[in-house]
């Protein structure tokens, strides 16, 4: 029911955008990053090597969240859970937890702290203007966890017509699983939205997305299944998203502020595949399950101040509160009847509350061959987890972090083309230990046509509530967290060569070589700590380097683009206290075409995404808690392709495509060479995709 009302609504706000006509002309906007910069500048202009997603690649993509674009990007591996149904990325070979996200400059709250090991699948991309990826450690930027890299999602906030109604509706299959009657199989997705520009000076947008993912049944046989062969339930547990967002932007000659409210709203259903009889009297009876529901609610509220003071010096502001709640709920459902019996009150097992900040200035110089920029960032997180983890000696856990970091830096247009860029940061807690940060970034504009990047950095990462506070001791399990855990730190080393096409011609083409070092210090693992008896805790003990290696290259002209990337990551490891000195090496090709028939406005893409023997960091949760274990994950290839076609003045798009095209779903994985869990690894299948899907899109845009 609630697909069809935001189908209707979708369809019914067209007769009023219809008669609405644009009232500011066209402009070519050259691109512009702000990920690592003192100010939004061009990417030609800037010191770091940024990675650049646009919305043009996302829409040809036909992607609906985060997760789904960086999916078919290079070097990032997306690690999807099907019980949870969250998706994180991995970059240099590290997890989540060493990887920033950030949503117009400052970190997303998350289970286990700010910014970092976020589920990807929570960010949808509506009004998204481009992500942005800058590889290497940026704690001087970025701070606390910015270790393997950070990912920057900038959403639009602006608009080139006084009114603008926008939306899609898409329906795809769930491998070969749909239903569009009663909507029990596949995925249904809606958007709207609407922007508005008030003044010459005010702007403001209003969205809202729905995502209802069915489930992914499998091998099992969905909720009303009762027979006793524990195949009750689905292998990718369903989930349902929706997400309202507002923005309210001003923009004067000296004075720019934006105010964003982002929510989230998530629900995901477990249905137990335990059957427990139930005898109903005169030889009848029943099945009954506990099956629970899980709740998520986010919101973000995000205040963005850029002004200038004292003439030329700029100042940037911002302001956020955050809050993240997961909340469970039981209810004891009677299956053949398909009804309710009683239901539980919910209840709270994790919940993060954030207040952060964010200030810079910069340009107070006279001069055009320097900049200084200095700045502070701080952030208060109030942390709550449950006696429903299990995990801390079924007590709830409340724990409140205070960090702030001050950090300068400053730029240098030396002599022939050279630019220089030191910086340093230091990190205060009141939790943990005085921490610096240092970068140094180093470009040569060789000619109009090439330039070189040296770029240097470090980064911390701090322990997680899981890391510090883990009290689980029982006839089968000793495993004790350790609140006096120091934070990881990191450091990095980037080289980049870059060749390009001259900026005044049509046919566009650049090539790209890089090679990355990182190395990480003080890992936090789970390591034994006594024999008899076997007891486990948490200590700063391991190392960890990778070494990447790539070359890309891309050529476009008006109609046409071909991308092109290959790449090799070595890693060397020492976990659990075993030493392994050789490097472990994975390769990664990825490949992406489009083309567009001008005269018929149809465009056709395609994505290639081929993962070599990967040799990673995996989860083990074997004893109840996690660790991380080198594993080693064999190859595969992914493959999309899509058409689209425009009609009526551009207004409506219609998408059809596949994903998955060579219908992968189990990956096998295995421990490699004598490093292994506590518990040991299998070479078990891990079903990280559910195969191959189809999708139809109709987008509207006035």
């Amino acid at each position: 029911m609630k697909k069809r009302t935001m189908s209707l609504l979708s369809v019914a706000i067209l007769n009023f955008a219809y008669g609405q006509k644009d009232s500011l002309s066209q402009k070519n906007i050259e691109e512009v990053v702000v990920t690592g910069q003192y100010t939004a500048q061009s990417i030609k202009r800037s010191l770091y090597k940024v990675e650049v997603i646009s919305s043009d690649d996302i829409k040809r993509m036909a992607v609906n969240n985060v997760a789904e674009v960086l999916n078919q990007t290079l070097n990032i591996l997306i690690v999807p859970e099907k019980n949870t149904g969250d998706s994180k990325a991995n970059i240099m070979g590290l997890g989540a937890d060493y990887t920033k996200v950030l949503v117009d400059n400052i970190p997303v709250v998350g289970d286990t702290g700010l910014g970092s090991n976020i589920d990807l699948t929570k960010l949808s991309l509506d009004n998204i203007e481009r992500i942005e990826i800058v590889k290497g450690s940026m704690g001087v930027e970025f701070g606390n966890n910015a270790v393997a890299g950070v990912i920057n999602i900038i959403t639009r906030k602006n608009s080139k017509k006084k009114w603008n109604i926008r939306g899609f509706v898409q329906e795809e299959t769930v491998g070969k699983e749909y239903d569009w009657v009663d909507y029990g199989k596949g995925r249904h997705i809606q958007s709207l939205g609407i922007s508005h520009n008030i003044s010459d000076k005010w702007y403001t947008d209003l969205s809202l997305n729905r995502n209802d993912f069915q489930g992914f049944w499998g091998s099992n046989k969905g909720k009303n299944y009762f027979e006793q062969d524990n195949r009750r339930g689905y292998e990718w547990q369903p989930k349902e998203q929706w997400n309202p967002t507002f923005l309210l932007r001003f923009a004067g000659s000296k004075t720019q502020f934006f105010y964003k409210a982002d929510y989230l709203m998530e629900e995901i259903n477990f249905y137990n595949p335990l059957l427990v009889p139930k005898d109903l009297g005169e030889g009848e009876r029943t099945f009954t399950a506990i099956d629970r529901d899980y709740f998520t609610q986010r919101m973000l509220h995000h205040l963005n101040i850029q002004t200038e003071i004292f003439k030329k010096t700029k100042f940037t502001g911002d302001f956020s509160y955050q809050k993240q709640s997961r909340k469970k709920e039981d209810y004891i459902f009677d299956v053949p009847a398909i009804q309710e019996i009683s239901r539980e009150n919910k209840s709270t097992y994790y919940e993060a509350e954030t207040f952060y900040s964010r200030g810079t200035i910069s340009n107070f110089l006279n001069s055009d061959k320097s900049n200084v920029q200095l700045g502070y960032e701080g952030d208060y997180t109030k942390g709550f987890a449950g006696t429903d983890t299990g995990k801390f000696d079924n007590n709830n856990i409340e724990n409140n972090v205070l960090n702030v970091g001050v950090f300068a830096s400053a730029e240098f247009d030396l002599s022939s083309n050279w630019f220089l860029r030191p910086g340093v940061r230091m990190n205060f807690s009141d939790t943990f230990e005085t921490k610096p940060n240092f970068s140094l970034v180093l470009k040569k504009t060789i000619n109009d046509q090439s330039e070189f990047r040296a770029v240097v950095g470090s980064a911390n990462k701090n322990p997680t509530f899981e890391e510090l506070f883990t009290f689980l001791v029982d006839s089968n399990h000793n495993i004790q967290g350790n609140s006096g855990l120091k934070p990881e730190s990191s450091y990095s080393g980037m080289l980049y060569y870059s060749i390009f096409s001259k900026p005044e011609t049509q046919f566009k083409w650049s090539v790209d070589i890089s090679s990355l070092y990182l190395q990480t210090r003080d890992r936090i693992e789970l390591a034994i700590t006594n024999e008899q008896p076997l007891q486990y805790k948490y200590i700063n003990v391991d190392s960890y380097e990778s070494w990447l290696n790539t070359v890309s290259g891309k050529i476009s002209n008006k109609n046409f683009g071909l991308n092109l990337g290959f790449s090799v990551l070595g890693r060397m490891m020492d976990l659990n206290q075993t030493q392994d000195d050789r490097y472990q090496y994975s390769p990664e090709i990825n490949a992406s075409a489009y083309y567009n028939l001008l005269k018929t406005k149809t465009s056709f893409a395609i994505y290639y995404k081929g993962v070599g023997k990967t040799y990673r960091i995996m989860e083990d949760k074997s004893l109840g808690v996690t660790q991380y274990i080198l594993g080693r994950q064999n190859a595969f290839s992914l493959m999309d392709a899509s058409v689209s076609q425009k009609i009526w003045k551009d207004h409506f798009t219609i998408t059809f495509g596949v994903r998955n095209i060579f219908d992968i779903s189990d990956v096998r994985n295995g421990a490699s060479g004598s490093t292994g869990g506590v518990h040991g690894t299998t070479g078990a299948a891990e079903r990280m995709f559910y195969g191959r899907s189809y999708f139809g899109r109709f987008n509207f845009n006035f």
